[in-house]
């Protein structure tokens, strides 16, 4: 275990906006299959949140996994964006989606080069009982934030919150 234990915390409901795709974490294993790296690939050459209007927490990026058909191995849609006001109007090929309030589990990865910091911290965050997550997993929203603690790709940390339910 190398991330400390998550800090427990209830969130208000809030809006991304950006683009996506769907996949799934089975995909993802395979370069042939991934989607998610040419998301970011084009999210980060098109400079796009430069792009994205009514940004209420300019500067910081999210990762927001969302439209989880079942659990960690069902099909998931991936948003890079940013956050967004919920009347903001997107141009075109922007999406926004919203995500309900909700309890989270927020986990601080170690420091280092992305991606690896981030699929580490995921390999960890999915072999943890819900005892060691605060509780279990609601797949209401799950999202990545780059602030400026990821602004440094060889020496970066991100969080990763986990949305959480207590009672079964």
């Amino acid at each position: 275990m190398s991330m400390k234990a998550p800090k427990i915390v209830e969130r208000a409901g809030f809006s991304v906006g950006g683009i996506n795709v769907r996949t799934t974490n089975a995909a993802e294993m395979e370069l042939a299959t991934a989607r998610i790296p040419a998301l970011w690939e084009r999210f980060t050459y098109e400079s796009l949140p430069g792009h994205i209007p009514g940004q209420t927490n300019p500067g910081v990026v999210l990762g927001l996994y969302s439209d989880f058909d079942s659990d960690a191995d069902g099909a998931y849609t991936l948003m890079a964006g940013c956050e967004v006001s919920p009347e903001s109007n997107m141009p075109a090929g922007l999406r926004t989606k919203s995500v309900p309030p909700a309890k989270y589990a927020v986990f601080t990865s170690e420091k280092g080069e992305i991606p690896t910091i981030i699929f580490n911290a995921w390999q960890e965050i999915w072999a943890m009982t819900p005892e060691q997550l605060g509780g279990h997993r609601a797949y209401t929203g799950d999202f990545e934030v780059y602030d400026e603690r990821a602004v440094n790709m060889n020496n970066a940390q991100i969080e990763i919150w986990i949305s959480i339910h207590t009672s079964r």
